[in-house]
């Protein structure tokens, strides 16, 4: 794949040929177009000027490419499982603090990989509008009170 770009003093235009096929960004009567040209052997090029709008469509229809309501829907869906992920991490984190036996137990591992998975699913969360999401769990004070082994304690820090 070829991409070339030609610069002219009213307009700028940008060429893409891919093996015998050149899209080509132009401008005509009715604003910007892109001309499709493709070269079968040794006969006359075939030309088509489509709109980028149609051009759009087809990658669309055929999916080449996501519609924006998809790509919104798939959005929307993979933020809600990411906040619901969040929100159990979070209970495990408390429920870890609170009622579970580690003052008999050393849960250093199950704590740093809890912590590990608490800040992950914090960070990608983070830029979601605020009344998607419920606010976090205090998450330093709840992995502090979650064991009680020094190497654990040690890596809270």
């Amino acid at each position: 794949m070829q991409s070339t770009t030609t610069k002219h003093p009213t307009t700028m235009q940008t060429k893409l040929t891919h093996h015998h096929l050149t899209a080509e960004a132009v401008n005509d009567e009715h604003g910007r177009a892109i001309l499709l040209t493709q070269q079968d052997g040794v006969e006359e090029p075939h030309c088509v000027l489509v709109h980028p709008f149609q051009l759009r469509a087809v990658c669309e229809q055929f999916g080449i490419i996501a519609s924006d309501t998809q790509a919104a829907k798939t959005i929307a869906t993979l933020q809600r499982r990411m906040v619901g992920l969040r929100d159990r991490i979070d209970g495990l984190a408390y429920w870890m603090a609170k009622h579970s036996d580690h003052q008999h137990a050393d849960l250093s591992y199950e704590t740093t990989q809890l912590r590990a998975l608490q800040d992950l699913a914090g960070e990608w969360c983070e830029d979601f509008d605020s009344e998607q999401s419920a606010p976090a769990l205090e998450s330093d004070s709840i992995a502090a009170e979650c064991t009680s082994a020094p190497a654990a304690q040690a890596s809270l820090l």
